[in-house]
């Protein structure tokens, strides 16, 4: 009798486990962002965002297309999952907007920037459960996914674009 109450409550954690588990891939996970490009790649100014889907990320990205509408720069959006075979030669300034999945980095994230030769061109978001976490060595800008800090983590963004697209007008 012992034997299979042991089983039983073996079994129950186990389906208890895959049920939390299920729980937090449905409820955290991201999804595929849509890519999509504004104006032309003829233009001086070309900033790369590569995002994550969320109804967070995608309101950041919305108020930085905005933003730089205005400057008159190419402006492409893609996933994040294709990041890692992006030439950061072809861009002024790439903006990577990521999410901290399992308690680690977003894996096409950490790969890319890894591997980037100039990190003064690229500004990263990463986003957490409690908004501390981040890629040890990448200067980035943390943030819990809470809709009302939308405003002050894209006017961040865009001042650190301005920065750097001004940056490369000297040049």
């Amino acid at each position: 009798m012992t034997k299979k109450k042991v089983i039983i409550g073996i079994a129950a954690l186990a389906l208890t486990a895959f049920a939390f588990l299920t729980w937090y891939k449905f409820h955290y996970s991201m999804d595929v962002a849509e890519s999509f490009e504004v104006n032309t790649p003829e233009l001086k100014h070309k900033v790369l965002i590569a995002t994550q889907g969320s109804e967070f990320k995608d309101a950041v990205v919305a108020g930085i297309v905005d933003h730089l509408k205005q400057r008159h720069a190419y402006i492409k959006v893609i996933d994040i999952a294709a990041l890692p075979q992006v030439n950061e030669d072809k861009w002024n300034a790439v903006v990577v907007i990521h999410t901290w999945e399992n308690w680690k980095p977003q894996v096409d994230a950490k790969v890319y920037l890894e591997h980037v030769k100039d990190l003064s061109k690229v500004i990263v978001l990463t986003t957490s459960g409690d908004g501390d976490y981040k890629i040890e060595g990448v200067n980035a800008i943390t943030s819990a996914s809470v809709m009302t800090d939308i405003p002050a983590r894209t006017l961040y963004i865009k001042k650190r674009l301005d920065s750097i697209l001004e940056r490369d007008i000297q040049k």
